[in-house]
C-alpha cells in the first residue's frame, strides 16, 4: 500500500529511471508520505515487443505516433481518419522500417487496438498498490498515454485525485489540458520540488476542494475551473514554479525502478545509466537564447548545486546501484566545474563513465580534462559548420571551433552527439555548398546527420514567429492524436511547423547546395560504417612529420613534412588566425613566400582547413585514445545484439 503513486508512461526510455519522479519520490519520502514509483514505459515494451519499441522509438517525436497510439483509450468518442494520419505518417518518414507501408499499417492500427488492454492491465497494477493520488510525468509523447492511464483511474475509482506535471504541463499546455480533460484534478507547472509535500499533505487530508487562492504558485487546481484559472504579466500569461536553492534537494531516489529492472523481461538487453541533475537553465542563453532552443519553458534562469553537492550526489548514486555509467540531465555543464568538480572526478580510483552537454567553443585543455573526468560522451551542440547559420541560430561560436572540437574529440576519445540542422530563416544555399565542398575533408572525424529544423514551443522563432517571416501551426499529425480545436491543439502541443513553406523546401529541386551537402554527409556516414574506419593521423619523427591519410579525398596515403610545413602544421594545433600564423613562422624565420606556399600546399592535401580566417589543423596525433562504441551511451542502452555476441566485442570506435 501507498499514498501516492507516479508514473511514467510511454515512451519515457527504459534505459534509465526517471529524475522528475526519482526527486519526487525522495521529497516525498522525506516528508513523511509514503510513495511508489511506477514504470509502465517498460511494460510498453515487454507488451508490444523489441521490434515494434525500436520502430515506435525511431519516429520523430513531432510525428506523434504514440500519442495516436493511445488515442482511443484518452478520447473513446474521438474517431480520427487512420488512414490519412498513417499515409502521411509514411510520407514524411520514408525508409525507418515503414517501406512495407501495407504490413506497417495493419502492424500500428494492431497496436493500437492492444492499448485498451494495456492501460486496462497498468491501472489494475497501479490500483493493487492502493494509492490514494496518481500522478503521471509528461514529457514529449507521454501526454496522451497519461491522459489515457488517469481517465481510465478515474472510471474505475473516482475518489483517487490525479495530477500531472513535466514539460509538457509547463503554463498554457498545463492549462489547456486543465480546461479540456477534466480527470485530471491537478497540474504542476514548472518545478514542483517545493510544493508537492504541503500539496499532497494537504489532499491527503481534506481532498482536492482546496480553494483557489490557496494552491501554490504553478499549481492548478479544480478550484481554478470555477473561479478561473490564475495569470501573470509576461510569457504566455500563465505561471509556473522555480526552484531557486537546488542544494537543499534531496537525491533522487531509483529503487522502485531498479527492482522493476530485475523483473524485466529484456533485462539482459538492457544497461542501465544513472540521471544526474548538476544544475538548471542555461548560462548561455540567459545571455543569448538561442533561436531554436525551446527547452526551460519559462525557467531559463541558471542555477547550479555547488561541487561539493554535485560530487556527493553522484558518488550516492554510484555506490547505492552500483552503476558507473552517469547521465547528466543539464542543458548545459557549468564552466567553474573545471576547476572543481572535474579534477574530483579525474581522481577516482575507478573511472565513472558520464555524459553532458556543454558549449561547442571548449578549448584543447578542456577536452582532455573531460576525458580524464570520465566525461566520454558530450553533446555540444555543434549543429552548423557555417559560421553564417550559427549566428542566425545567435550560438556564440564559430564553424572552426565546431571543426576543432570534433578534432579533439576524436583525438582524447570523447564521443560528440550532433547534428547539422538545415532550414533556418535567412540561410543561403550558397553556405551549403561551401560546406559540401571541404567537409569530404573532415570523414576522419565523427559525423553528424543531417535534420531539419524543428520550431519549439517557448524558442525566439516561436514566441515572434513573423519577426523571422513564419507562419507557425501545431505539427500537423498531432490533428489525428487530440480531439482538439485549432486553438487548443496551438495551447497543447510543443512542436510546430510553418506553413509557408512549399512542400519541397529542402529539396534538391529547390536547394542544390543542401542537396549536395546531404550527398556528402551521406558519404561520410557511409563510410564510419565501415569495419575500418578513415584515418588522419601524424607523429613527429626526429624532426620530420609522417602523415598516414587513409581518407577517402586523400592524394597520398603518406606524406613526410618538413621545414615551414613542419611547423606550420605543430604552429596551428589551437587554429590560430592566419595573420597570427603568418606573423610567428615569420618571427621564426621562415620567409614569406615558403609560408604561403605551405599554406597553400597543406590545404590542397586537405591537411589544413582554413575556415573563418582561421588555419584549422586536422591530422590526429598519435597515439589518439579511441571513442566509445556508438551504442554504449553513459545514459544506458538496449543492446541491439544478442549478449553472446556482445562478450566478443570490443566497446570501441
Amino acid at each position: 500500500m501507498t499514498d501516492v503513486a507516479l508514473v511514467s508512461m510511454p515512451l519515457a526510455g527504459v534505459e534509465r529511471p526517471s529524475i522528475a519522479l526519482g526527486l519526487l519520490k525522495a521529497i516525498l519520502t522525506r516528508d513523511g508520505i509514503p510513495t511508489r514509483v511506477f514504470y509502465p514505459n517498460m511494460w510498453f515494451l515487454e507488451h508490444v515487443g523489441m521490434k515494434d519499441y525500436r520502430l515506435l522509438d525511431s519516429i520523430r517525436t513531432e510525428e506523434a505516433i504514440v500519442d495516436w497510439l493511445f488515442g482511443g483509450v484518452a478520447f473513446p468518442d474521438f474517431q480520427p481518419d487512420h488512414d490519412a494520419y498513417l499515409a502521411q505518417l509514411f510520407a514524411r518518414n520514408p525508409g525507418r522500417h515503414l517501406a512495407d507501408t501495407a504490413g506497417a499499417k495493419r502492424r500500428l492500427l494492431q497496436l493500437r487496438a492492444q492499448m485498451t488492454d494495456f492501460v486496462d492491465w497498468t491501472v489494475a497494477k497501479i490500483l493493487a498498490a492502493q494509492p490514494r493520488i496518481v500522478g503521471c510525468t509528461s514529457t514529449f509523447q507521454q501526454h496522451v498515454a497519461s491522459l489515457a492511464l488517469l481517465r481510465r483511474i478515474k472510471e474505475i475509482d473516482p475518489t483517487i485525485v490525479t495530477i500531472m506535471g513535466g514539460a509538457n504541463c509547463e503554463t498554457i499546455m498545463g492549462r489547456t489540458t486543465m480546461e479540456r480533460f477534466p480527470w485530471v484534478d491537478f497540474i504542476a507547472s514548472g518545478e514542483a520540488d517545493r510544493s508537492i509535500s504541503p500539496l499532497f499533505r494537504r489532499i491527503l487530508a481534506e481532498g482536492p476542494a482546496i480553494p483557489a487562492e490557496e494552491l501554490p504558485l504553478g499549481i492548478l487546481g479544480p478550484s481554478h475551473r470555477a473561479t478561473g484559472f490564475p495569470a501573470i504579466a509576461g510569457g504566455d500569461g500563465v505561471p509556473r514554479a522555480t526552484t531557486e536553492q537546488l542544494n537543499d534537494l534531496p537525491a533522487p531516489d531509483y529503487d522502485d525502478y531498479f527492482t522493476e529492472l530485475s523483473n524485466f523481461l529484456y533485462r539482459e538487453q538492457l544497461v542501465p545509466g544513472i540521471p544526474v541533475e548538476t544544475s538548471r537553465g542555461c548560462w548561455w542563453g540567459q545571455r543569448s537564447h538561442c533561436t531554436f532552443c525551446g527547452l526551460n519553458g519559462g525557467g531559463m534562469a541558471f542555477r547550479v548545486k555547488t561541487p561539493e553537492k554535485a560530487l556527493d550526489e553522484i558518488s550516492q548514486l554510484v555506490g547505492r546501484y552500483g552503476v558507473r555509467r552517469v547521465e547528466a540531465v543539464d542543458n548545459i555543464l557549468d564552466m567553474g566545474y573545471f576547476d572543481t568538480v572535474l579534477p574530483e572526478l579525474a581522481a577516482l580510483p575507478e573511472p565513472l563513465n558520464i555524459f553532458f552537454e556543454t558549449k561547442a567553443n571548449l578549448k584543447r585543455w578542456q577536452v582532455e580534462q573531460l576525458a580524464k573526468a570520465g566525461i566520454r560522451w558530450i553533446q555540444p551542440g555543434i549543429e552548423s559548420m557555417h559560421t553564417g547559420v550559427l549566428k542566425l541560430m545567435r550560438k556564440g561560436s564559430s564553424a572552426w571551433q565546431n571543426v576543432q572540437l570534433l578534432r579533439w574529440g576524436r583525438q582524447f576519445g570523447v564521443r560528440i552527439s550532433w547534428n547539422l540542422i538545415c532550414g533556418f530563416p535567412g540561410e543561403q544555399d550558397e553556405w551549403y555548398a561551401e560546406m559540401a565542398s571541404w567537409m569530404p575533408s573532415l570523414v576522419h572525424l565523427q559525423p553528424g546527420a543531417v535534420v531539419t529544423l524543428r520550431y519549439d514551443r517557448y524558442s525566439p522563432y516561436f514566441r515572434a514567429p513573423e519577426t523571422y517571416g513564419l507562419k507557425l501551426q501545431p505539427s500537423r499529425l498531432y490533428r489525428y492524436a487530440y480531439p482538439l480545436s485549432e486553438t487548443d491543439l496551438a495551447n497543447q502541443v510543443y512542436f510546430f511547423e510553418d506553413t509557408a513553406l512549399p512542400e519541397d523546401a529542402h529539396g534538391s529541386v529547390r536547394r542544390p547546395g543542401l542537396a549536395a551537402l546531404r550527398r556528402v554527409i551521406g558519404e561520410w556516414l557511409r563510410a564510419w560504417g565501415e569495419a575500418e574506419l578513415p584515418k588522419l593521423l601524424m607523429r613527429d619523427e626526429a624532426g620530420v612529420l609522417v602523415v598516414t591519410d587513409t581518407r577517402p579525398c586523400a592524394s597520398a596515403a603518406e606524406r613526410r613534412l618538413s621545414g615551414v610545413s613542419r611547423a606550420l602544421l605543430l604552429a596551428s594545433e589551437e587554429s590560430p588566425s592566419a595573420s597570427q600564423l603568418r606573423q610567428q613562422l615569420a618571427s621564426a624565420g621562415h620567409p614569406e613566400e615558403e609560408i604561403d606556399t605551405a599554406i597553400e600546399e597543406l590545404a590542397a592535401a586537405r591537411l589544413i582547413l582554413e575556415l573563418d580566417g582561421r588555419i584549422v589543423p586536422l591530422p590526429l596525433w598519435e597515439p589518439y585514445t579511441l571513442m566509445p562504441s556508438t551504442e554504449m551511451f553513459p545514459g544506458g542502452y538496449l543492446r541491439k545484439v544478442e549478449v553472446a555476441m556482445l562478450q566478443s566485442l570490443v566497446p570501441a570506435e
